[in-house]
Formats: structure tokens, sequence, C-alpha cells
């Protein structure tokens, strides 16, 4: 599924964001705590909801992080300033995902083995052509020669 909002596409399977159509880099929580805002955008993500999410078994100062992760994905997504554009902080509760999101099914690019398989298809269908193209010039010399012999027994001549 890829999910649009702004200049943004973010592609779930591959867990990809790219901004007019340019790969933007963010780390793996960035990235999860992105897919996680971006799955209910609207709606309230509590903080508890994203320590599970993102730091299920962990120790880490989780206030800190958290501020961390959502500091470098409101720089990713260009959303400083006093008004956000993307993600709202309802203070001590969690944040929310304010811009519209659309959503489509993704679109397979061709992979590498796809697109050798149709050049192979292509050099087979050039080889058989050409093969036949090879018989049909021989078949009709090969008859030319046959019909008309041009080679004389001796006995034959008067």
């Amino acid at each position: 599924m890829v999910k649009a909002f702004r200049d943004f596409e973010f592609d779930d399977r591959r867990r990809t964001l790219r901004a007019g159509g340019r790969i933007v880099k963010l780390s793996g929580q960035t990235v999860d705590l992105l897919a996680l805002l971006l799955d209910r955008p609207g709606v309230l993500i509590t903080r508890d909801e994203i320590q599970r999410s993102l730091w299920p078994d962990s120790t880490v100062e989780f206030d800190h992080s958290l501020d961390v992760v959502v500091s470098r994905l409101r720089t990713a997504l260009g959303d400083r300033g006093p008004t956000p554009r993307y993600i709202e902080t309802v203070p001590r509760k969690g944040y929310r995902f304010v811009e519209p999101v659309t959503a489509r099914a993704d679109v397979q690019r061709p992979t590498t083995i796809a697109r050798w398989g149709r050049r192979l298809a292509v050099y087979a269908l050039v080889a058989i052509l050409a093969a036949l193209a090879a018989i049909l010039f021989a078949r009709t010399r090969y008859d030319r020669v046959v019909q008309n012999p041009t080679v004389h027994s001796p006995r034959a001549m008067p």
C-alpha cells in the first residue's frame, strides 16, 4: 500500500518515503513511527501505544527517545515551526497525523528477473524468425536446383 500526503509518498511494503520522487532517508524507528501515524491519520496515537510499538521490551529512557524520533521525523518532513503541517503534539497524551492521507495499491515495478525474462523472450523470438527465414531461403534455392538441373550426364547427349 502506498500512502500519499502533499508531496510525499510512503510505501508500506518497501518502508520508504519519497518526496517529489526522491527517497527521504529515515532510520528504523523513525520509519516505524511514520507508519504508525499514517495507519490512522487524524487519530490520536497515545504515547503508551507508541512505546508498545517502537520499544516493546526495552528499558530505554522512553520520553527522551520518543522526542528524538519525533524530531527526526518532523525534520525529514520539513514540519518545523509553531503550526504543525503533519504531526500535531497533544501534550502528555500522544501525537496525531493531521494531513489528509490517500492510500492506493502498490504497483510493483518489474524485477530484474522479469526484465531479463522479457529480454530473453525477445531474443528467442528473433532467433526463431531468423531460423524460419534461413529455412525459407534454403528451400527456394533447393527447389531451383532440383527442378532445373544444370548438370547433364554424358550419356544423355546425342
